[in-house]
């Protein structure tokens, strides 16, 4: 039976519940007190502190659906599954059960709860790497995941980068993780002998990180100690569930999103594939959730973060004609799907338009003189855009590096990011030696 996205979230947090946990607010996407977090990117992110023993929890399991945003896979937006913006359905023991109860509460769920066809499912786990000689291959977890049942040709042993987790910022608490994946057939794959969860063709999709569990603490010199507290953190992105569970190809045709599409390409010949407005709909979605948080666009930090999403947007809504009004439509259809969640958002609809009118207005004239000045540029552009000319469009018509690679990749190009740091670097030093003169 396909389960609508209300439906997921009650039976989620109601299994936790009814398992001990207490059931918590999302926190805000700025993070509070930790200066090395540009953004909530985790559920666990603003647990730290419980984490770390630097503060005591309300209870030792807890739960919740904490929003986050996460830009290092921007580029891969307008695929099936990938999402600057979403919503991670957590649990978290801090110091209480470890590896063995995390994963027979996480199997339980998928399995008795939600449904899923468990025969499908693979396991990854942590098997050792070269760069953290002093962290063992996970073969308990491996173990305990046979002793549920599956076989070992289902569990892989993966390394640090897909199976140690953490920490969220430079520093904190990681330690190495096992996630659950569902096999969506082979239309969905590369076709590639060896294609498995390690592959990101999209066939194989995470649904649910089962288990970090937390023994180690990161420092600023990179170095790993153990934690006085074992704990464990787990996650599961609510639109991935919501693919499986609603049977649908993509996040964008489920429940969270497909509303949004919808407002976007009414009235036109748009696709509601088209990965253009798949890109707007989630940068629209994420920008209204930042905005409600208080975070303005800006040429720094979170701000620029925010910026840059808009300005996706925007620059996306040109090449497929959209009128800048279409963006706030579908900002209010955000705030509609969302405010009952996320009351924040009502209380500051008026406040999230007049920010993406006033940056789209702004941005606007920008991408006019940036588009005249960049066409010039494509009539002498082989394969490559040169350093200089996209340093020229930074300097000269506002347009910064990500915006001019993003036209390229349009038309199939490639920007010259080494000859473009030189001559933002000459520029830097041509500053420096005019503020001595002055001094």
């Amino acid at each position: 039976m396909k389960m609508t996205s209300p439906e997921i979230r009650k039976l989620f947090l109601e299994y936790f519940a009814a398992n001990d946990h207490l059931v918590i607010g999302s926190s805000s996407l700025v993070p509070v007190s930790d200066p090395t977090l540009l953004i909530v990117n985790s559920g666990m992110a603003p647990l730290k502190p419980y984490f770390t023993g630097e503060k005591q929890p309300p209870r030792p399991r807890l739960c919740n659906i904490q929003k986050c945003v996460r830009t290092s896979d921007i580029e891969s937006v307008g695929d099936r599954h990938h999402l600057t913006f979403f919503e991670m359905m957590g649990n978290w023991s801090i110091g209480d059960y470890f590896k063995e109860k995390a994963i027979a509460l996480a199997w339980q769920l998928i399995k008795d709860v939600f449904g899923f066809d468990t025969s499908k499912a693979y396991i990854t786990v942590y098997g050792g790497d070269k760069n953290l000689p002093n962290v063992l291959p996970d073969n308990e977890t491996a173990k305990i995941w046979e002793n549920i049942g599956l076989s070992p040709d289902r569990i892989i042993k993966l390394g640090a980068k897909s199976n140690f987790w953490g920490p969220a910022g430079e520093t904190g608490p990681c330690g190495p993780c096992t996630e659950i994946f569902i096999d969506r057939g082979e239309e969905y794959g590369c076709g590639q002998a060896g294609c498995g969860p390690e592959c990101e063709c999209g066939r194989f999709l995470e649904i649910w990180n089962a288990g970090v569990f937390m023994q180690y603490y990161l420092h600023e010199d990179k170095t790993l100690t153990e934690l006085p507290l074992r704990s464990v953190d787990a996650g599961a992105g609510l639109d991935r569930f919501a693919v499986i569970l609603q049977e649908v190809d993509s996040v964008y045709e489920t429940d969270l999103l497909k509303p949004i599409v919808e407002v976007l390409i009414s009235g036109t010949n748009l696709n509601s594939e088209s990965r253009s407005v798949r890109i707007i709909t989630d940068h629209i979605r994420c920008a209204t959730f930042m905005i409600a948080d208080g975070i303005y666009p800006g040429n720094t930090r979170r701000e620029y973060v925010l910026r840059r999403i808009l300005r996706r947007a925007s620059l996306y809504a040109n090449f497929l004609e959209i009128d800048q009004n279409y963006l706030v439509m579908a900002n209010n259809a955000v705030v509609e799907l969302f405010s009952q969640y996320y009351p924040e958002l009502e209380f500051n609809r008026e406040v999230i338009e007049s920010v993406i009118k006033q940056e789209n207005a702004t941005f606007s004239k920008t991408l006019k003189r940036g588009l005249k000045q960049f066409n010039r540029v494509l009539t002498r552009s082989q394969k490559t855009v040169s350093g200089e000319d996209a340093f020229k469009l930074h300097d000269t018509y506002g347009f910064p590096l990500d915006l001019t690679k993003e036209l390229a990749k349009e038309r199939g190009l490639q920007v010259d990011e080494e000859g473009y740091g030189f001559h933002l670097e000459e520029q830097r030093e041509r500053s420096r030696q005019k503020e001595l003169k002055i001094n």
